[in-house]
């Protein structure tokens, strides 16, 4: 089925581009810059983790909307989200990830993933909702010519944790980031997948940022039914998904060094956002911290000088909810444990 592309919203440009797909029109205008610098992938100490990307992150993304049809009940005068809630019946936008993507990492799990979402605060458009969920599946895949194969793993998050995490009203796009329990992922690859609200008729919407590629990696799924994105829309593309995918000594929680990993720990872990680092040590030392979120940013600095037992708090309650590693070192030796923030 080759379903209509109508209009794109978007706050940077805007270029109307028309083309011609299997006697379709389809108008392609506008993108957005990425508001972040994402990193392939880092390496701390002894854990190892990836940011996959299959897009280019370097270039822009965009927001399709589907054009309004009396052929589909429900389709008029709006159809909602090409990449998100519509009205054609699409319950999940799945993105492909090939296993040479994470070959390097030995016994490989994946810990989150983080997801481009769309809200025009000033228009009033775009991912909305209250009480509604929005999931992330894990699904074995071999290959993006092949559907999704079996569930791996899952988790929720309610439209209002994800809406929370738009705090730049000047842009379009923002992040959230679902966190997973680490979960070994197929050896010959994976789709990551985002579950979209079901009640859209209390206003429950997610809308979805994509770009569009020479290969297409998207597929989406109706009742129990996967097509991929060429069949139904006629456009190739890859849907901004990263998923952060560790090493084995990430799954374990805390890097195996000799020295400060057995004279540092950190509480609670999952914690809400107020952290405890209580540090040990044999005699005084001059320490810093840092913590990372799971793109590679960082998000707290801190240096102490001369101090041995002490129990340093740290505030990440202004932050998203994902995935976090806490760096602590003394010049000589480095620990770095990897934190869930969960609110």
């Amino acid at each position: 089925m080759i379903k209509k592309l109508l209009t794109i919203a978007t706050v940077v440009l805007t270029v109307a581009v028309n083309a011609q797909t299997n006697g379709r029109v389809i108008t392609s205008s506008s993108s957005e810059a990425l508001p972040v610098s994402i990193t392939a992938g880092e390496k701390v100490s002894a854990v190892t983790c990836n940011t996959l990307t299959v897009f280019n992150p370097s270039a822009n993304v965009t927001i399709y909307t589907a054009g309004a049809t009396t052929a589909v009940p429900g389709c008029s005068p709006k159809a909602g989200y090409v990449f998100g809630s519509n009205c054609f019946g699409v319950s999940e936008h799945a993105s492909h990830f090939a296993a040479s993507n994470y070959a390097t990492l030995t016994s490989p799990s994946i810990t989150a993933v983080s997801v481009a979402f769309y809200k025009n605060v000033a228009l009033g458009r775009g991912t909305s909702g209250t009480t509604g969920t929005v999931g992330m599946q894990i699904y074995a895949g071999t290959s993006n010519a092949s559907a999704p194969g079996a569930a791996v793993t899952s988790t929720t998050a309610t439209l209002a944790n994800i809406l929370a995490a738009q705090t730049n009203t000047a842009s379009s796009l923002f992040f959230y980031t679902f966190t997973l329990t680490p979960f070994a992922i197929p050896a010959s690859g994976f789709y990551a997948s985002v579950v979209i609200p079901t009640n859209i008729a209390a206003g429950d919407t997610a809308a979805l940022y994509t770009q569009t590629a020479t290969v297409n990696n998207a597929w989406e799924k109706q009742g129990t039914t996967w097509s991929d994105v060429f069949t139904d829309w006629g456009l190739k593309t890859n849907h901004v998904f990263l998923p952060i995918v560790c090493g084995n000594t990430v799954a374990t929680g805390i890097s195996k060094n000799l020295g400060l990993s057995k004279d540092i720990t950190i509480m609670p872990n999952p914690s809400t956002g107020l952290v405890n680092v209580v540090v040990n040590l044999a005699q005084t030392e001059n320490i810093s911290l840092t913590v990372t979120n799971a793109l590679g940013q960082q998000v707290i600095s801190n240096k102490y000088d001369a101090i041995a037992t002490e129990i340093l708090s740290l505030d990440l309650t202004n932050q998203a909810n994902g995935v976090y590693f806490v760096t602590v070192s003394n010049g000589k030796d480095k620990m770095v444990q990897r934190l869930i923030v969960s609110k």
